[in-house]
């Protein structure tokens, strides 16, 4: 465990540097990443014309993207993308020269990336929360905890989906076109486009059993309060859960791939 340890302090220096120098790049994914920001502007002229949406104000939706914008960046990653140029190209035959898992190495990249911009967007949105009375966020001590470690949840749960995607490149080019056509159906059921509480209970049923609400839905549930304690007990078990099925999976399609990759790399 020391050992691992200290190679992830190596490799979260060395993300860190490689974000501190490609800080331009750093600095377009985080307006990327207000997205959400652009759906808030939607929802607020929809409660102008109709007026409060199943019990949902200007005050909630405000609430609610400004939030979602901070949870987005922390929670969607871009390994995907890192799999399919490493398979094709031939970069990931160097990695397996290391005692590594490759993933390890991804996954130090994002956190990397990820503290280099924490500087840059917690802040702004802090003081917006502070500072403007329609930004409200009744959570008590515990549950802030509780959003905390959902939002680390909804991370990991990414990185292990997006792994699990990512390997299929052993296979098919097309492997960045299939996640986005997942992802796509993903964000509508993720409390993205709108938050799942105003879908169908229907829908919201499904919703909720599957992975995409962990990655926004469900911390930005928590962060607003809305979630009693058997609720976010739930969402954390489904998380748990769909972890552990693409853990699984990518573990069956790594060792599957390694047999019929034939890249010699650079």
């Amino acid at each position: 465990m020391r050992r691992l340890m200290r190679v992830y302090k190596a490799l979260l220096q060395t993300a860190w540097a490689t974000a501190v120098e490609y800080r331009a790049q750093a600095f377009l994914w985080i307006l990327s990443s207000i997205f959400p920001l652009v759906m808030m502007a939607v929802w607020l002229a929809v409660v102008d014309e109709a007026g409060p949406l199943a019990g949902w104000g200007r005050a909630d939706f405000i609430s609610y993207y400004v939030g979602a914008a901070l949870v987005y960046h922390f929670t969607f990653v871009w390994s995907v993308w890192q799999w399919d140029e490493d398979i094709r190209t031939g970069n990931l035959s160097p990695k397996l020269l290391k005692p590594l898992d490759p993933f390890h190495y991804l996954l130090s990249e994002q956190f990397g990336w990820k503290l280099f911009t924490l500087l840059f967007i917690v802040p702004p949105v802090a003081v917006i929360a502070w500072a403007s009375p329609a930004v409200r966020y009744p959570f008590t001590v515990a549950q802030a905890v509780a959003f905390v470690l959902s939002v680390a949840a909804g991370f990991m749960l990414m990185m292990l989906m997006t792994s699990a995607f990512g390997v299929l490149a052993f296979w098919s080019t097309q492997v960045g076109n299939l996640f986005q056509l997942w992802f796509g159906v993903g964000q509508f059921l993720s409390g993205w486009i709108a938050p799942l509480a105003l879908f169908p209970a229907s829908i919201r049923q499904v919703a909720y059993l599957l992975p995409f609400r962990s990655t926004l839905g469900l911390p930005m549930e928590i962060l607003m309060g809305r979630l009693a304690w058997p609720e976010i007990g739930f969402g954390f078990a489904v998380t748990c859960g769909w972890c552990v099925v693409f853990l699984v999976l990518y573990r069956i399609l790594w060792r599957a791939g390694l047999k019929r990759y034939e890249a010699v790399g650079a």
